[in-house]
């Protein structure tokens, strides 16, 4: 059980939580349920997210206001740390993480690599319906995921037959109807989903018709998507102890915006026909026997490939049609050993291997290459070894966890250029909990990321010219580009109580400080006067911030507040650099009306000015936005299974834009979804 909280550190959590704003979850009838969440990807193993010695998130896309989402920047918008990049259309939409870009970051679905990369298209494609949850592990994950994860990892899980299966139930179908208004978009899904002895299946359809998109100065946004995607699983169990599962997920999305779908309309930005194809494939099998502490492998073998296709409706090239194609097979071995030296000492093994190849195509009319797309491949693998190792102790309990992995890549393009390196990437975290309901933390990592094909080979014509101020411009490739490699610092703590103002109320907070010192950070370098593009390292870069995430419930009201700041620089010519996120706060208000069935909420984010930028940079003013939502779960027989979801967002039709967007956001917005359980 836990303690009231001590009157100094009620002072400390107090004066915290006033500077700090919110995300919510859903408050149950009494008594209050634990506002602790479990994380899955922060070390490979269920761990509570309050105790593991990293910073993390988990949205439950299915929770109030989340529900109405739209598309990634909707679902992601009030999580601390995090910013989704190049404006409101979903196609572009890039995911950051304390400043790293979708470049720093590994982005999995159901654990499978999103390696697509292209500089005016999204990283990944997926459906907010599709989705049971997204977990985010901020900070240096390279000793356990590998290269590319400098600034953590982005999860998305997808739904399986057991989350929607009510209990007792062995068959189930669920509909649902949305709309929004700023888009004129609306959203039915159907799925249906069951189990029958040792098998259990489920299969997902989602469409989304949309259209211009109304900006909060009353402008529109060219953008057009006819979207369909799904989602069909099948699991069978072998025993009870073997089991196998086959996940298929695809999208199709026919629309009209621009190339550049994070900017404006221009000469060399025209409005294209853009039809966007991805399919993924994976095949999993694990073993998981209680008894059985040394064997726990999971096997998992994918196959993803994703086309963009352009077609040019207006400008000096109408009817080119460019065309973008990626392809990644990858397959992962996993396994857990748990020893047990005495009662009170107990370590978690996690080991394994992983190997992805990636092959890049682009094209254009005529039967070229396409400008900025090389022909290239690569392939990369590597070996990790993590210990888990929990201590108990009459000064309290430690969880130490050294690990350490090897990565080995290889790139090739069609001219004959070619890049190898390997990197071993090296972590050691600690946390320290004196008691339950306080933990200190703090972690040393080294991680790095390889440039990707497009910064190593990218050729061909960047953009026309224009007379007489510049010429056209031209991509140089450079395979001598070397890897970044990032140094992070992180000290934490945190402190989660009962019974702190009132009784059976609970509060929770948790936050961080870290330093990120980078060597051969990559950029674009943009000559315009020289007429040349070219990606080039940056010797020395440091990136520092802070991070707070709190929790509060005192039936029937819950919030939840999230604050954060990153600073980024050039250590050579102490210029700032574009990684740089203003003082930004999050905020959700939650409350439940049992009597009426219902729960209202409203929600926040408040951004300072984004001022200290980069030459490249255009600096933006600070904002507030705020959204409303509302849900009714009707308790009468016969209508338990009806949800019904309402919000406004940006209530305040502000115009604004966010840190990594030249483009103003979607303006107010009036949105419904209804969903039924048959």
């Amino acid at each position: 059980m836990r303690r009231l909280l001590p009157p100094a550190c009620l002072g400390i959590l107090l004066c915290t939580t006033s500077l700090t704003p919110i995300y919510s979850a859903v408050a149950d009838d009494t008594p209050a349920v634990s506002l602790d969440t479990v994380t899955v990807y922060a070390t490979r193993t269920p761990q509570s997210s309050f105790d593991v010695p990293v910073m993390t998130s988990n949205i439950e896309t299915d929770a109030p206001g989340n529900a109405l989402a739209g598309d990634t920047g909707d679902l992601l918008e009030f999580t601390p740390g995090v910013e989704v990049a190049n404006g409101p259309r979903r196609n572009g939409q890039t995911v950051s993480i304390r400043g790293f870009d979708n470049e720093a970051i590994i982005t999995l679905i159901d654990g499978r690599r999103q390696n697509f990369e292209a500089a005016h298209d999204g990283r990944f494609f997926v459906d907010p319906s599709l989705l049971k949850r997204v977990e985010i592990v901020k900070g240096a994950s390279s000793a356990i995921y590998g290269g590319g994860a400098i600034g953590g990892v982005l999860a998305f899980d997808t739904k399986d037959a057991a989350d929607m299966l009510q209990p007792g139930q062995d068959f189930g179908v669920y509909t649902s109807m949305g709309y929004r208004t700023a888009n004129e978009e609306y959203s039915p899904v159907i799925s249906a989903y069951g189990r029958t002895g040792a098998l259990d299946i489920i299969g997902i359809a989602a469409l989304r018709n949309s259209g211009n998109i109304r900006q909060g100065d009353g402008s529109e946004l060219i953008a057009e998507d006819n979207l369909l995607s799904g989602t069909f699983k099948i699991g069978y169990s072998l025993n009870d102890f073997n089991s196998v599962k086959f996940i298929y997920q695809g999208l199709n999305n026919d629309g009209q915006e621009p190339n550049n779908g994070g900017g404006a309309i221009t000469a060399s930005n025209p409005v294209v026909d853009k039809k966007v194809t991805d399919n993924q494939f994976g095949l999993k099998y694990e073993f998981e026997d209680p008894g059985n502490s040394w064997l726990k492998p999971k096997l998992h073998l994918y196959y993803n490939t994703t086309n963009v296709r352009e077609e040019d409706i207006s400008g000096t090239n109408l009817g080119r049609v460019q065309i973008r194609d990626m392809d990644t097979i990858g397959f992962t071995a996993d396994n857990q050993t748990v020893a047990s030296v005495s009662e009170s000492q107990k370590h978690t093994f996690s080991y394994g291997f992983e190997i992805y190849h990636d092959e890049q195509t682009g094209t254009i009319t005529g039967g070229g290459t396409r400008p900025g797309v090389p022909n290239a491949d690569a392939t990369n693998y590597g070996f990790y070894l993590q210990d888990e190792i929990d201590v108990m102790t009459s000064a309290g309990r430690f969880l130490i966890i050294p690990a350490a992995r090897f990565d080995s890549y290889r790139s090739s393009d069609d001219a004959g250029n070619s890049q190898s390196e390997h990197k071993v990437s090296p972590k050691i975290s600690m946390s320290y909990l004196p008691t339950e309901n306080i933990m200190f933390f703090s972690s040393l990592a080294q991680a790095f990321r390889a440039p990707n094909l497009t910064e190593l080979y990218a050729s061909g014509q960047h953009f026309p010219a224009v007379p007489p101020f510049f010429p056209a411009n031209f991509f140089i490739p450079n395979p001598d580009l070397r890897p970044e490699t990032v140094t992070t610092f992180e000290i934490g703590a945190g402190i989660n109580f009962d019974d702190v103002i009132a009784d059976k109320d609970e509060m929770s907070v948790k936050g961080s400080w870290f330093i990120s010192e980078g060597n051969d950070f990559i950029t674009q370098d943009v000559n315009i006067f020289a007429g040349t593009t070219e990606y080039v390292n940056i010797p020395n870069a440091r990136l520092s911030g802070f991070e707070v995430d709190a929790r509060y419930q005192l039936h029937p009201v819950t919030a939840k507040l999230g604050l954060s700041y990153v600073e980024a620089e050039n250590r050579d010519t102490a210029e700032y650099l574009s990684n740089n996120l203003p003082l930004t706060f999050v905020a959700d208000l939650s409350y439940n009306a049992t009597a009426l069935d219902s729960i209202f909420g409203l929600r926040g984010r408040f951004a300072a000015a984004n001022d200290k930028v980069s030459s490249s940079q255009v600096a933006t003013p600070g904002y507030s936005v705020y959204d409303l939502y509302y849900r009714w779960i009707p308790s009468e027989k016969g209508l338990e299974t009806l949800t019904v979801d309402l919000g406004v967002s940006n209530v305040l039709d502000k115009a604004y834009t966010t840190a990594y967007a030249g483009l103003l956001e979607e303006g107010r917005s009036y949105n419904v979804r209804v969903a039924y359980k048959w």
